[in-house]
């Protein structure tokens, strides 16, 4: 037996046949591979958006559990009550808040104006270093939440009621509600309800 006999190559049909095969197994692959890699993308996606909830929902409970009864006065010399929170106004919420220290400065008052203003799909953080504040000292301003659809508060002394001070009960600039309820409507994630106990 010559070695030409025992050296048989593949056929045509045989080629197309391994090819097809090979076609086939690499689209199930990639497949695979695609379905795995959005899997992933997807995940971390939700775990950034997560960790951006968890960052913003924490500084608001920090800010609400530093609010303090001290009443301001606005822009333009008008009496502000110590928490404002009202649907048509600038900002859905304002208050003060205590809590920042000042090592080199110790006189210095350690109390500021906190505000949370819904702008677009944003909600936003406003800080006023001064409580009587000028027409003249414009806010710093952070953003704490994108994809948002609706806010909404609601502040809870004896009763659940959507503005402060209460319309109708007796006017007290420096008073302050027992807890303070946030609904969120987020694009991705829909309602989102959280309730703040404050200081009073």
């Amino acid at each position: 037996m010559s070695l030409g006999q025992n050296n048989r190559g593949f056929t045509l049909i045989e080629v197309l046949i391994a090819l097809a095969v090979f076609s086939v197994m690499s689209v199930m692959a990639y497949g695979g591979l695609k379905a795995v890699l959005n899997a992933r993308n997807g995940t971390e996606r939700a775990a950034e958006r997560l960790t951006e909830l968890q960052m913003a929902f924490l500084l608001i409970q920090q800010d609400m559990r530093q609010m303090l009864p001290r009443s301001i006065r606005g822009e333009y010399g008008e009496p502000e009550s110590a928490l404002f929170a009202d649907s048509g106004a600038d900002y859905q919420i304002a208050f003060t808040r205590g809590g920042r220290d000042h090592p080199r400065r110790p006189g210095r008052s350690g109390l500021y104006r906190v505000a949370y203003q819904w702008e677009g799909d944003e909600l936003k953080r406003l800080v006023w270093s001064a409580l009587d504040r000028a027409d003249d000292s414009p806010p710093r301003k952070m953003v704490l939440l994108r994809g948002v659809r609706d806010v909404a508060f609601s502040f809870f002394q004896g009763g659940w009621s959507s503005s402060w001070p209460v319309p109708g009960a007796d006017v007290n600039l420096d008073s302050l509600p027992r807890a303070v309820e946030m609904v969120v409507v987020l694009e991705d994630w829909g309602t989102i309800t959280r309730t703040f106990a404050t200081p009073y």
